[in-house]
């Protein structure tokens, strides 16, 4: 199954987002004569079909297209629907709707029982605003094939946007009746219990349409307008919200459609080939983008977007040094590509490389100032490496960006903590509370630091032990029990200290952290002597190490291209 972007509707075929057409209509003519008992079918009038000016388009699409003019030309008049028919569908394809329109008809006046070119005319129709034509062009196809589901899905919404729902309901009820399953089919039902007002039924459709795919955005504006037709104007605002505020915006919802499929990538073009990648890295099948940019890049091999985007693929179906050859390629071809930069910094950092990780996030911002996960990940491989105070910069920078991101918050406390400036990292943590208080980690972290901090101006027993106390109803994790024997120790409890600092090393035993149990340890001894301990975090502990796992060999030899 192949889909792209729909049109106002939302329904999503495999067509491309298509231009405006000169909307003539092909006629033909069959001329009878009958002389002397015998009959003469005269040649149907064909119109007359030139290449259009090729040359926005890539030199191997234009040769594509003039081979097949060429191919049409050679052939004997009698022989040329299919060749009309192919040529239609690369000017479809290419955007080129009149000239693509003149041949789907020739293809229609000499093969008139071929299903495949009132159908493709109907697409035409479609998407140069002629629906009462487009209706007419689906009716014809649904003739020949009755139940093909395409084309009853493409007529139901031809018909809504004509605003006749009641003529659009039947055949869409016809396409549930055979295909139960498909997104397209409720989406469109729903589309149309709207257009009849009946909000209950059309709450039910789309409901169920995006249940079959919940990033199916464009589901989401028809459903803010059932709910705001049934009353609930605060459920129609979140869908509204949700969907841009726009009836045509957004990721479509899905429908077989082999004929279009076969427009969407008919053309040898790096750019069809792009998008088919993006398609197919949207809808997670990462082989399939794979397959899709590595066309691209043979067709367009000094593009480091198309390189990049390779990468990002690769990346994703766990070939990590290809992606790498690629991404180097790209900066080769394009120096300040930020964005390659970055995603090379992630391969290096995963790969347990951060000198040249953080290299590659400092090129990265430094050729893009505002890109912020090159910030944030450059601040966390800074700090993890004990440049405390680079990392400190780095992480506001990240908050300048964007002061909601919870983990430059958390970065810039931790960053300040392992610079002994405890206080600031006080003040810092309260705030990113008010900005984040689901988030457990910022009143774990300040529980810990007015527990044990080594300043006595820090230190206050008490409001630690009440935010561990909240923390315990809802999280009974180690890092909770350790943080609890830290509080009731500052506040002189060293008999129920001993008890969750035991508590705390059974968990990290059970979880198979025995080493962490045994440097555990250390507290426990302090409490058993009735003595508070000083330390929040040990040098080792996993809030002073952000980034990913490492991942020994990640960067070996790369499979063959």
């Amino acid at each position: 199954m192949i889909v792209t972007r729909g049109l106002l509707s939302g329904l999503v075929a495999t067509s491309l987002l298509l231009g405006s057409s000169d909307g003539r209509a092909a006629g033909g003519v069959v001329g009878v004569t009958v002389a002397s008992a015998q009959v003469t079918v005269a040649e149907p009038a064909l119109l007359p079909v030139v290449l259009p000016d090729l040359s926005r388009m890539h030199e191997v699409v234009q040769e594509q297209m003039r081979e097949a003019y060429a191919s049409l030309m050679a052939l004997e008049s009698g022989e040329r629907s299919l060749a009309y028919g192919q040529l239609g569908t690369l000017l479809m394809a290419g955007e080129y709707l009149a000239e693509a329109e003149r041949c789907f008809q020739n293809a229609r006046l000499l093969a008139p029982d071929d299903f495949r070119w009132p159908y493709y005319l109907g697409h035409i129709y479609k998407n140069t605003g002629d629906l009462t034509k487009a209706a007419e062009h689906f009716e014809r196809a649904l003739r020949f094939r009755p139940t093909d589901l395409a084309t009853l899905v493409w007529l139901g919404h031809v018909q809504i946007d004509l605003g006749r729902p009641e003529v659009a309901e039947p055949l869409l009820t016809r396409a549930r009746s055979l295909h139960p399953n498909t997104q397209a089919v409720l989406f469109q039902l729903g589309r149309a219990a709207v257009a009849r007002q009946d909000y209950a039924r059309a709450v039910e459709h789309l409901e169920g349409a995006l249940q079959m795919n919940p990033a199916a955005t464009m589901v989401r504006y028809p459903l803010a307008m059932a709910y705001r037709g049934l009353g609930d104007l605060e459920r129609a605002q979140s869908y509204l919200d949700q969907s841009g505020g726009r009836a045509g915006a957004g990721v479509g919802v899905t429908l077989p459609d082999p004929l279009m499929a076969e427009v969407s990538t008919v053309l040898r073009s790096p750019q069809v080939y792009w998008d088919l990648g993006l398609y197919a890295g949207a809808t997670g099948d990462w082989p399939e983008a794979v397959k899709q940019f590595r066309n691209a890049v043979q067709l367009a091999p000094d593009s480091p977007i198309v390189r990049l985007n390779l990468a990002l693929a690769l990346n994703r179906v766990g070939h990590a040094r290809a992606a790498l050859d690629q991404l180097e390629e790209a900066v080769r071809l394009d120096p300040q590509l930020a964005r390659a930069h970055f995603v090379t910094g992630t391969l290096f950092e995963r790969g347990g490389r951060d000198r040249e990780a953080i290299d590659r996030y400092t090129r990265a911002v430094t050729h893009d100032p505002n890109l912020g996960e090159a910030h944030l990940r450059l601040a966390d491989a800074l700090r993890r490496t004990d440049r405390f105070e680079a990392s400190l910069s780095s992480y506001q920078r990240v908050l300048e960006l964007e002061p909601n991101w919870a983990e430059a918050r958390f970065g810039e406390a931790m960053a300040l903590v392992r610079l002994t400036r405890h206080r600031e990292a006080l003040e810092r943590l309260r705030v990113a509370m008010g900005f984040h208080p689901e988030e457990l980690a910022f009143p774990l972290a300040l529980a810990r630091l007015l527990a044990a901090s080594p300043d006595p101006q820090v230190r206050d027993g008490q409001e630690a032990l009440d935010l561990v106390h909240a923390l315990t109803e809802e999280h009974q994790t180690t890092a909770v029990a350790e943080t609890m024997a830290m509080a009731l120790a500052e506040r002189g409890q060293f008999a129920q200290a001993v008890g969750w600092q035991r508590v705390a090393m059974s968990g990290a035993t059970e979880a198979g952290h025995s080493e962490v149990a045994q440097r555990m340890a250390a507290n426990l001894a302090l409490y058993e002597l009735e003595k508070p301990s000083r330390t929040p975090w040990r040098d080792d502990a996993l809030e002073h190490r952000p980034g990913p796992t490492v991942e020994p060999g990640l960067l070996g030899p790369p499979p063959p291209f």
